[in-house]
This record gives C-alpha cells, structure tokens and sequence, in this order.
C-alpha cells in the first residue's frame, strides 16, 4: 500500500528546502496519486474515492480510435463496391505500381500499356522490400497523395515465401498495405514462386477483395528465370504483365483497358527507386 504521510511529509521538506524542485515534485505526486486512484483500487479504499477515471479514459480513446479506424475501412470497402460495375473503364488512367526488384521487368512492359491506352503509369521499386517494409510505413499513402492515382498495382510477396508462421508476422502489414490504398482500386499481382510457399499467397489472396489478386503461381504458367534462379527473364516478365492484364481486363473486380501494345516497353512517366531497408 502506498505510505501516504511519507509521501507528504518528504513533498514537504523539499518544498522548504528547493521551492523549484518542490514545485515539479508536487505536480508529480499529484500525477501519481491521480494514476494511482484510478489504477489501484486498495488505495482508492483507504480514501474513500471511486476508482477507474483514468483507466476508463485511457481505454475508452483506444477503443473509439479501433471503432474509428474499422467504419472507415467499412466506408473504403463500400466506396469501391459501388465501383464494382463488371463493365470495363474505358477513361484514361493515373496508376501507381509500387512493390520489389519483381519491378524491373513488369514496370516497362506495364508503362507500354500505359502509352498504347493513354493512361499515365509512375511506378516505385523498392529494393528487397515486402509487405511488412511497406505495411509498416506509410509511404504508400503518402504516394497516393504525390501522383493521386486513380489504380494502384502492386506486386510483393517475393521475398516472403520462406517466411515461418506467415499468417502472425504478416497479415497486419498487408492489411496496412490496403487500408492505405483507401477507396482506389487495386490488382495486388501475388508473387512468381520458384518453390513453394509458406502461405503468403493464401494469405493476400484471403485478404484481398475478390477480383483484386492475380494468382501468379498456377501450373499453368511457366517463367524463365535469370542467373538469380528467381526473378523471370525480361522476356518472360513481359509476358507475366500480359496475363495480368488480359485478367485485369476480363476477370478483375475494376476492368479498365489494357489493350496489348505494339511496343514492347516503354518509359513510365517517372519511376522512384528505394534502396533496402536498413
């Protein structure tokens, strides 16, 4: 049990001593006795208080902020259902492609899409990231905010295949990972698995709205790989970025067009590389 009197009577000696240093010393004894009531109900007892003020505050905000937070993921979801039409946009696109080095050989192919259709394509690639480097900043967001897209691609999943128990360490970055893309529609493009997985596909493919994940990793796609054993050849990357959109515009959830174009690359209008995260 907290010794009121000691507490007083040291407050006491050094307000007569140091008036400065009593001054901060009071404030604290006040903010400890104010914790104390409300967190410790013996103390409470002795005096004859109600307890549970500050707790109850403390838990009240924490609970308001999850409520918040979830009925604006509800709004989000319910924002982009509304553009669940089925019928293929046929405007002029912004899009924001951010994920790994998968990258390098999807982003110039995607940009000669974004020429042949009129859209406008920037494109992010960070280094060895994956979902818990993004889903842990919220660099996506702030993104969307530079080049206001109106589609968001993204392709992560690479270097998390091997990952131990998936489903604890990272389903809440890529909930993160979403949340951030608010109302936009989206095509999360799963990884090119050179082996099989321990569960990450599952898991984005779960998390994802329906229409919203391509599948990379089926039987009856096949990749050339690089040196690296991993990441497909440009070539074979190119031909990973026409399936995506041929589903994009036939199976997703937000077809818009994506007619196949006479180059076989192009430039984005800017692409923004991240270096590995330390």
């Amino acid at each position: 049990m907290l010794d009121w009197h000691t507490l007083f009577n040291t407050t006491h000696h050094i307000l007569m001593k140091r008036p400065y240093l009593g001054l901060w010393a009071l404030l604290a004894v006040a903010f400890i006795a104010f914790a104390a009531l409300s967190f410790n109900s013996e103390v409470a007892d002795d005096l004859g208080l109600k307890t549970g003020t500050f707790e109850q505050t403390l838990t009240a905000q924490t609970v308001k902020n999850k409520k918040k937070a979830t009925t604006k993921l509800k709004t989000d979801l319910t924002k982009r259902n509304k553009q669940r039409t089925g019928v293929m946009d046929t405007t002029k696109k912004t899009i924001l492609f951010i994920g790994d080095s998968m990258l390098e050989g999807l982003g110039p192919r995607l940009a000669a899409y974004a020429k042949e259709n009129g859209h406008t394509l920037y494109y992010v690639i960070w280094y060895s990231s994956t979902s818990e480097v993004w889903g842990r900043t919220t660099k996506l967001k702030e993104y969307i905010k530079q080049f206001k897209p109106n589609y968001v691609f993204i392709c992560l999943g690479s270097n998390e295949l091997f990952v131990r128990d998936i489903q604890t360490s990272r389903q809440k970055y890529v909930d993160n990972i979403i949340a951030q893309i608010g109302n936009l529609p989206y095509v999360w493009i799963g990884p090119p698995n050179w082996k099989p997985d321990t569960g990450i596909n599952e898991m984005i493919k779960n998390t994802a709205e329906d229409g919203c994940y391509y599948n990379s990793y089926t039987p009856d796609q096949h990749y050339d790989r690089s040196r690296d054993g991993a990441h497909p050849t440009r070539a074979s990357a190119a031909a990973w970025m026409d399936r995506v959109a041929k589903w994009v515009m036939t199976k997703s959830a937000y077809p818009i067009r994506l007619n196949k174009p006479k180059a076989a690359k192009a430039k984005a209008d800017k692409v923004i590389i991240l270096q590995p995260a330390k």
